[in-house]
């Protein structure tokens, strides 16, 4: 029994090794000066628009199969797929035209 135990926590610790070294936290990519402040702009107004239709983020994007980390990144203004943001606007219950006619 002991040996099995003894085991069990190796290959815990080893598996635990793993995850930090291949699974360690993504790269945030860095935007450029031109293009950040629009990100965290959109951003914003996703939130807005958002909130006027449910509740915080993860609830929203569990309700609508969303991956409620994209729809964070989205929100915070980072970097993401347009195909990705296209869908949180369909969810949202808007247009891409409709979603950007105040935005400069």
């Amino acid at each position: 029994m002991h040996n099995i135990l003894c085991m069990h926590n190796s290959l815990c610790f080893f598996i635990h090794l793993v995850k930090i070294t291949f699974m360690s936290k993504r790269k945030v990519i860095e935007l450029p000066e031109d293009v950040a402040p629009i990100m965290k702009e959109i951003g914003i107004r996703v939130t807005e628009l958002r909130q006027k239709v449910g509740n915080n983020y993860k609830n929203f994007a569990e309700s609508h199969n969303l991956n409620n980390m994209t729809l964070w990144r989205i929100e915070k203004g980072e970097d993401y797929k347009m195909s990705s943001f296209i869908q949180v606007l369909n969810a949202i219950g808007t247009t891409p035209e409709e979603f950007f006619k105040d935005i400069q």
